[in-house]
């Protein structure tokens, strides 16, 4: 459990930021609690709970959730490698729902160095994810409940939280990468030219219309190397 500390540290804050934010976009407090239950993958929460406010169908809010959490696949992957063979299915389902970035990072560096890495109990794993959904699901309730407390006309200003926490993952990753920054670029602008037509689905479009950018950058820079 020692080591699930660090990720508890950094849970605290952004999961209170998050019951204030459900709650400034006048989600239901069990709403804003579930997403964090339920849903518990971070950015994810945040983009769930603005569409939700929004109005969006729920099959478009689970098709980008999953979407968004592609990721989860390739991370589960490696993380897997490192689970006692001998641990039952419903204990590795129990831990595959524990997992996020965090955990997987301590994971991967605890118990020994390189090719002499032990396999992870179920023990550890569960004592390793555990806390941060614990205090995941407190701290959820705790900015649900100070959120009463915040003025009404103030509380809607929270809203700006969102963007900047995704703003915040967005820029690292265009540093140096003409792809991410395509993406990026054609994301955004379909969603603004979309808006008016498009609605609720323009979240969806725009982020296929991005990706497809991506995969033409990505393919350009492929057939340029070959060429040369």
């Amino acid at each position: 459990m020692l080591d699930s500390v660090p990720i508890v540290m950094g849970y605290i804050p952004a999961c209170i930021t998050f019951g204030l934010v459900g709650k400034s976009l006048s989600l239901g407090n069990w709403e804003v609690f579930l997403l964090s239950a339920l849903v518990y993958a971070g950015a994810s929460q945040f983009i769930g709970a603005k569409l939700l406010a929004t109005g969006t169908l729920a099959p478009i809010i689970l098709l980008l959730t999953l979407i968004i959490n592609l990721r989860y696949g390739f991370i589960s992957t490696s993380f897997s490698q490192r689970i006692n063979r001998q641990s039952g299915l419903w204990s590795k389902a129990m831990v595959g729902f524990g997992l996020t970035e965090e955990v997987y990072a301590i994971s991967m560096i605890s118990r020994g160095n390189g090719e002499r890495k032990e396999k992870l109990s179920i023990a550890y794993l569960l004592g390793l994810e555990l806390p941060p959904y614990a205090v995941t699901l407190l701290s959820t309730w705790t900015g649900i409940i100070l959120a009463q407390y915040i003025p009404e006309h103030i509380l809607p200003a929270l809203n700006t939280s969102l963007y900047a926490l995704l703003i915040a993952l967005i820029v690292p990753q265009l540093r140096g990468s003409k792809r991410s920054i395509v993406i990026c670029i054609s994301a955004a602008a379909s969603s603004w030219l979309l808006e008016p037509f498009l609605g609720a689905s323009t979240v969806l479009v725009s982020m296929m219309i991005g990706a497809w950018a991506g995969g033409r950058t990505s393919l350009k820079k492929t057939n340029g190397r070959e060429a040369a």
